[in-house]
């Protein structure tokens, strides 16, 4: 029989034939079992936004408030006491300020070492913060003079140093220099399309972390008792946290910012409007760089 033969192929030629049968039934569920498949690979999780793409989430700060009637008169009007009710009434809330939110990447550091102690500028990279910080100066001047300015960077070195020889550039008497907010810095904070998977665990953490830096950049004005109508926040880090905040402010897919160029101290320019509406008026601009100071990490020029 085919089994029989099947056996004394399996087993050694001087075994017993007991052993031949067990050979033979072994070799047979060999050949019964299908093979195990292989356990399949976690899906990647992408962003879940409030409102489906492509429609625009009107509450995407969380601070769209009751909507309001037009103001009546008191219950007391009627009777004749309008007057006093007016002049009792409070002063009307100043008008929300338009935010105008810079985003710079640090310059060119040493990429040579994982200890972020000495991830350091580079002297290329001293250059463009400089420069960059000029730049920022040149567009402050033609706005407002009195517009509020802030700075904040993140925790790593190598924007800290950025916006150290940045601020120096900027007009002191608006500035607020913030500490550092280790919230935005550099990580993965969402899967990549296209592109290979990354870990769903460790792009989760970075998520949740470069989202509480986005919310707390990104937001409507409060009404300011100075009456400004225009404030100023410039954020110093990097290059993978200012293309998903790019996207999630414009409402994107997150997903896509590798598909995003941002070069060494490039500037992001984006406005937030007191009506919620959010406009991009710059994507990693270097127009302030002369050529020799154009770099993407350790590439240098726009040729690589």
């Amino acid at each position: 029989m085919a089994w029989r033969r099947l056996a004394q192929r399996c087993a050694p030629a001087a075994a017993p034939a007991a052993l031949l049968a067990l050979g033979a039934a072994r070799c047979e569920d060999t050949m019964q079992v299908p093979r195990t498949k292989k356990t399949p690979k976690e899906l990647p999780e992408y962003f879940v936004p409030k409102v489906p793409y492509p429609a625009w989430d009107s509450d995407w700060d969380d601070r769209n408030s009751p909507s309001s009637e037009p103001a009546s008169a008191a219950p007391g009007a009627r009777h004749g006491t309008s007057s006093a009710a007016a002049a009792a009434a409070p002063p009307p809330a100043p008008p929300a300020p338009t935010r105008h939110i810079l985003l710079v990447r640090h310059g060119q550091y040493d990429e040579t070492s994982r200890d972020d102690d000495k991830r350091i500028l580079t002297p290329l990279g001293r250059d463009q913060a400089v420069a960059t910080g000029l730049r920022l100066r040149s567009l402050l001047d033609s706005g407002s003079p009195k517009s509020p300015i802030k700075m904040v960077s993140s925790g790593l070195v190598r924007a800290k140093e950025t916006a150290d020889l940045i601020a120096p550039c900027l007009p002191a008497d608006r500035l607020v220099y913030a500490d550092p907010n280790p919230d935005l810095n550099e990580g993965r904070p969402a899967q990549v399309i296209p592109g290979r998977p990354y870990s769903n665990e460790a792009v989760r953490v970075d998520q949740q972390r470069v989202e509480r830096a986005f919310r707390d950049t990104f937001r409507r004005a409060d009404p300011r008792d100075d009456g400004a109508r225009h404030e100023y926040e410039i954020v110093v880090c990097h290059g993978n946290v200012i293309r998903y905040m790019t996207l999630r402010a414009l409402q994107l897919p997150p997903e896509a910012w590798l598909r995003l160029c941002t070069f060494n101290c490039s500037v992001t320019y984006l406005v937030v409007r007191p009506t919620g509406s959010v406009s991009l008026r710059a994507l990693g601009d270097v127009g302030h760089l002369d050529p020799p100071l154009v770099t993407f990490s350790m590439h240098h020029g726009i040729e690589w």
